[in-house]
């Protein structure tokens, strides 16, 4: 029996037949939303090689076990490279492609180096990837006032969203396969399955969240409905805009979904000082994951009292020490976390 034809408007049979139909990997990955194809997206698969080495890598990789975000992560990278005219089976042509991108951090540009990896072990393409030292920062955490800033000044569903994402501390995706009956009435709690290989979780949360929640309209399995995540991203990256400069405070727009999850534990472990326990509702499997999140700002009253500082080395900690600061803790990253009273 013949496929029934799947063409976006544009698209001739050629194109149809070389992108492998709306079933395809690449057909499912959010840049091919109808209403952002571009000349140079169908001019890429109209490469019938190009296109297959991308489907291939999307199978290889799901093949062996990498979740949806690091498969999808890595495909776009590599896309990139191929529409900028990069040969994938150069080693030394995506070396130059990467070190030239200016615009990347050092972090984004080893992230590239690993996708390209995984794509030259399916390919059996010998390379030396090269190495970028991704400096760790402290992950910036907002104020209290600052998040319920951003709750009361966007849409309903952006609203609820952040809401949810600070009684919860789930990363976005997580929350975004959310279905209903994950959702418990009686017990007011908000089930999980976890990426990054993480552990399943099981919150409680307000009763405002669950009749938010409730009030969003029940189009399919998923609390979020067929929202595609990547334009509800985009939807909350403009009105956080426009609220910082109504408020006048640019803070606002470092705020990313994935913040909130930094508000969530810092504020947890403030309340609580329980390393397991942040570890637990976060649903780390190293600890080392959690003191990331922990040691940054503290909540209470008393904290306001406190100036915080960094070192990075004995000399800089001998020098805070010996200016009457008192060491807290010591990062998975190194760095020694000081404070003196104000």
């Amino acid at each position: 029996m013949k496929r029934p034809s799947c063409k976006w408007k544009g698209q001739t049979d050629a194109d149809e037949e070389s992108t492998q139909g709306a079933g395809s990997p690449i057909s499912r990955m959010p840049h091919l939303n109808r209403r952002r194809v571009t000349t140079n997206t169908l001019a890429l698969f109209s490469n019938p090689t190009t296109n297959g080495k991308l489907v291939e890598f999307v199978f290889y990789s799901q093949k062996n076990g990498f979740s949806d975000a690091t498969t999808k992560t890595r495909y776009k990278i590599l896309r990139l490279m191929a529409k900028n005219n990069v040969n994938l089976a150069d080693p030394e042509a995506v070396k130059l492609f990467i070190a030239m991108r200016k615009e990347w951090s050092d972090g984004h540009k080893q992230i590239a180096v690993s996708a390209y990896s995984a794509y030259a072990r399916m390919e059996k393409i010998e390379w030396t990837p090269p190495f970028y030292d991704h400096n760790e920062t402290l992950p910036f955490v907002p104020t209290e006032k600052e998040v319920e800033a951003l709750i009361s000044g966007t849409s309903k569903k952006i609203s609820t969203t952040l809401q949810a994402l600070k009684e919860t501390g789930f990363r976005i995706g997580e929350l975004w396969r959310c279905k209903w009956t994950d959702l418990d009435d009686e017990k007011s709690t908000l089930k999980c399955k976890a990426e990054k290989h993480g552990n399943p979780r099981e919150i409680r949360i307000s009763a405002k969240l669950v009749d938010r929640l409730h009030a969003l309209p029940k189009t399919n399995d998923c609390i979020f409905g067929n929202t595609n995540l990547t334009a509800h991203r985009w939807n909350y990256d403009k009105q956080k805009t426009a609220l910082a400069k109504k408020l006048q405070n640019p803070r606002l727009k470092q705020i990313h979904f994935h913040t909130f999850r930094h508000y969530y534990a810092t504020r947890l472990f403030n309340e609580t000082k329980s390393l397991p326990l942040v570890k637990e509702k976060l649903g780390h499997r190293n600890i080392n994951s959690t003191m990331v999140y922990t040691h940054i700002v503290e909540f209470d009253e008393e904290s306001q009292n406190y100036h915080h500082a960094a070192a990075r080395d004995e000399k800089e900690a001998g020098q805070l020490i010996d200016n009457g600061w008192t060491y807290i803790c010591t990062t998975p990253q190194n760095i020694m976390m000081f404070r003196k009273r104000k």
